[in-house]
């Protein structure tokens, strides 16, 4: 029985053992896998705090490469504006030396041209007059009046005989184009028609223009139209749209309406043309298409006279 006993002594001690021995091993183990965790979790730090560094090397290299592109690329900059300043400046030097040289050429040139002209007055108009049917300026058609001015000179009750803008825009577009632009203004083409002649040499061009100022001087915008209108060439030996309303609609020009002075204010622009029935008509609508722009007509009247078939009194007959 004592025999058994100490043999269970035994046991459990050999037992305890073998538990301590398995419970320190196991700890070592944690103890070395918890070195082994921590050394790697520094190694990862390390490469972490390296990989940072160089980030921010990369970083700070990339924002200095980029703030010397834009010192670079605005120091370019600013060297082709002085450049464009400097261009400018001498251009503008260069067009300012070439205005005064022009325009004291042009002043002689204009002395030259106007040496020995009569003075403009209502008299030395009134005594060149064309036509043979002169009318009075109420016999003339508001409609009529406001056709001519918005096709040929809409700056008419504006300027002071010559219009400016339309020289430098007629020069502009020969110079740059092929077609031909005329800057004549209703007091240059009275001068034309009445004072001066048909060559077409830059003397006769400046002389009309002094005219047409003169002409400012002495006579109002309305009597300045009157004459243009009574003097008018139209086609077929009529001179005036007094003698043009007779011959293209058989009526006294105070009896037009609104189609037919539009027709017969288009024809103006190139008789010859526009004696075909056909071609006065499209033309027709164009100055209609003038008169609505400038705010003459209203949308219903400017459809009331496409409609209208405008006939000539030939086609009627």
């Amino acid at each position: 029985m004592a025999e058994n006993n100490e043999n269970r002594i035994r046991r459990r001690k050999v037992s305890s053992t073998t538990s301590n021995n398995r419970n320190t091993v196991k700890n070592s183990n944690n103890s070395v896998k918890k070195k082994n965790t921590n050394i790697k979790n520094t190694r990862t730090n390390k490469n972490t705090k390296t990989d940072s560094i160089q980030e921010a090397r990369r970083k700070r290299e990339q924002n200095e490469q980029f703030e010397l592109e834009r010192e670079i690329y605005y120091r370019k900059k600013k060297i082709k504006r002085k450049k464009r300043l400097k261009i400018a400046v001498r251009l503008t030097s260069l067009l300012l030396v070439l205005a005064v040289i022009g325009g004291i050429v042009f002043s002689g040139f204009a002395l030259y041209a106007v040496q020995g002209a009569p003075k403009v007055t209502k008299e030395l108009i009134r005594e060149n007059y064309i036509s043979s049917e002169v009318v009075s300026d109420d016999q003339i058609p508001d409609d009529l009046k406001h056709a001519i001015v918005a096709m040929e000179d809409r700056r008419f009750y504006k300027h002071g005989g010559v219009d400016i803008k339309a020289l430098v825009r007629s020069a502009l577009n020969n110079l740059v184009t092929s077609s031909t632009q005329g800057g004549s203004t209703i007091d240059m083409q009275v001068s034309k028609n009445l004072l001066t002649s048909e060559d077409k040499t830059y003397k006769r061009k400046v002389l009309d223009m002094y005219n047409a100022i003169q002409m400012n001087k002495v006579m109002t915008k309305d009597e300045i139209l009157c004459t243009y209108l009574n003097n008018i060439y139209l086609g077929k030996s009529a001179y005036g749209v007094a003698k043009g309303a007779k011959v293209y609609f058989n009526k006294d020009v105070s009896e037009l309406n609104l189609a037919q002075c539009a027709m017969l204010a288009g024809i103006t622009n190139n008789p010859y043309r526009f004696r075909e029935h056909d071609q006065a008509k499209a033309r027709q609508i164009l100055v209609l298409d003038d008169m609505l722009e400038e705010g003459y007509i209203t949308e219903d009247q400017y459809q009331e006279a496409v409609d209208d078939p405008t006939l000539f009194a030939s086609e009627i007959d």
